[in-house]
């Protein structure tokens, strides 16, 4: 008889829904879950080997013209290499996690849909792992704080003359009209036969020990990994340091603006003094809201999909 394959799982995010938070739990723990046979993999290390390559091949698909090429034979041969290098072994749980998966922030920020490229990127992505998907676990989050947080994270990258001011963003994001339920369905279509477990970014602070536990399977107890050391990460933008640099973009031109991003978040810390930023009206908010909740409401009614609920 055939000796079973490695289960794979696979946490694609989404952005800006406590991933890094997920993945800096599974990493300081991935010694001690790989003596249990579940393999974690340091989402740089997913990055680089697997979901760039997959990347790169889309965007050749799309007609982009980036130096770097992966053909169709060139990925398999790489999935193949990165997935055997993992030495996981039958029936051995592999833990794949990176938000990029279905594309980047600047995707949804520039044409305020969620994940254009996603119709390429998400099949190429499913359909290049080594051994069956069994597993997709994901995040959604209120379309208001979502696209005000990844246009955050679009200013944090962007470079040059011609970056995207507020109110183009939030121009293309009320014409168009995001729709996670779109997205999912999606996501259910390239796994094919895999389980699918969301949860609404909203309820993640009372629904972290199951989503944890869910990724690392059931033979292993999440109140005995060790929680994260205290992030020296980057602070998350105020909205008055926001306003401040889209300011200095209207009077500078945004390359040289965008030169002193940094030196105007630390002026203005995000904190008690200097709430986060919030791009939006309060009827805007209450109208991306509204239609937030339908289409969370649609998701579990219409779709087969596991919708993890908080208690509160």
């Amino acid at each position: 008889m055939a000796k079973p394959d490695p289960y794979v799982v696979v946490h694609g995010g989404v952005h800006k829904t406590a991933t890094s938070y997920v993945q800096s739990i599974l990493q300081r723990n991935s010694g001690k879950l790989r003596k249990s046979g579940v393999h974690y993999l340091h989402h740089r290390d997913t990055r680089k080997e697997f979901t760039y390559p997959c990347q790169l091949n889309g965007y050749e698909k799309l007609g982009l013209d980036y130096r770097r090429k992966y053909s169709d034979k060139e990925l398999k041969q790489k999935s193949k290499n990165f997935f055997k290098k993992i030495k996981a072994k039958p029936g051995e749980r592999i833990v794949l996690s990176d938000e990029n998966m279905p594309g980047h922030c600047a995707h949804c920020v520039l044409k305020g849909r969620l994940y254009g490229k996603g119709h390429t990127l998400i099949p190429i992505f499913a359909d290049n792992i080594y051994y069956p998907t069994r597993e997709v676990h994901l995040a959604i989050r209120n379309y208001a704080d979502f696209f005000a947080s990844a246009y955050v994270e679009y200013l944090r990258s962007a470079k040059g003359d011609g970056a995207l001011m507020e109110n183009a963003m939030k121009r293309a994001v009320l014409s168009k009209m995001p729709n996670w339920f779109k997205f999912i369905e999606l996501v259910q279509q390239a796994f094919g036969d895999a389980k699918l477990i969301l949860w609404r970014h909203e309820d993640f602070r009372d629904l972290s020990p199951q989503i944890i536990g869910n990724l690392c399977g059931p033979d292993i107890d999440v109140e005995s990994l060790a929680t994260p050391k205290r992030s020296r990460g980057r602070p998350s933008a105020s909205h008055r340091a926001i306003r401040e640099l889209l300011a200095e973009m209207e009077r500078l031109g945004s390359g040289e603006a965008l030169e002193h991003r940094v030196e105007i978040q630390d002026k203005f810390p995000r904190g008690p003094e200097y709430p986060g930023y919030d791009p939006w009206t309060a009827s805007e908010r209450e109208h991306l809201t509204r239609m937030y909740e339908r289409d969370v409401d649609d998701i579990r009614s219409k779709l087969d999909v596991t919708m993890l609920s908080s208690n509160r």
